[in-house]
């Protein structure tokens, strides 16, 4: 695994909150909603979609259909996946 200052700030990021460390472990081989995300890890919708803007401005999650206002769909990156394998290699 490559150790850049600015893979290792993404997951320091992510690990600093076990919310965030959820949804990109949910989203592993997985397209979902706010609400599907917010489900499975108990957690209620308006905070995912705001924990969802903050990992879009890591480019860790991309929504994959933006025109959609309702039940877009998120997805995870390359630096997304970067982080999920780095947490999955911890456990």
């Amino acid at each position: 695994m490559c150790s850049d200052e600015k893979s290792l700030e993404k997951i320091a990021y992510v690990l600093a909150s076990e919310h965030r460390k959820n949804i990109i472990l949910f989203l592993e081989d997985r397209l979902a909603t706010p609400k599907e995300i917010g489900d499975a890890i108990n957690v209620r919708t308006n905070h995912i979609s705001n924990l969802l803007s903050q990992l879009r401005q890591y480019d860790l999650v991309y929504n994959t259909t933006p025109s959609i206002r309702k039940g877009r769909l998120y997805s995870l990156t390359d630096s997304g996946k970067y982080v999920l394998e780095y947490i999955k290699s911890k456990k």
